[in-house]
């Protein structure tokens, strides 16, 4: 099987109201609904996944965010308190 082959089935239901409405636009990008859906999918998917994965920021968000890195560690109470009780044993 090629690295394109599609061996995935995605089902998904609809309204008529939103079938006819991506029927449509399938029609008008030249597309079936097929390609359509999937490209719309995958861009949106690719789109969220890249939000996750890049942090972007402007320069002065950045700078703030630095200097919150550098700053001196400050003791968080209950964490200290947690890394004080004792250890669970490995099995």
């Amino acid at each position: 099987m090629s690295p394109t082959t599609r061996s995935q089935r995605i089902d998904v239901r609809v309204t008529d109201e939103q079938n006819a409405i991506i029927r449509e636009a399938a029609a008008a990008a030249g597309q079936t609904v097929t390609a359509f859906l999937l490209s719309a999918a995958e861009e949106r998917a690719r789109n969220l996944l890249d939000e996750r994965r890049h942090l972007v920021m402007t320069h002065a968000t950045f700078a703030r965010f630095a200097a919150a890195l550098e700053a001196p560690a400050e003791a968080v109470p209950a964490m200290t308190e947690l890394f004080e009780l004792p250890r669970i044993p490995d099995e």
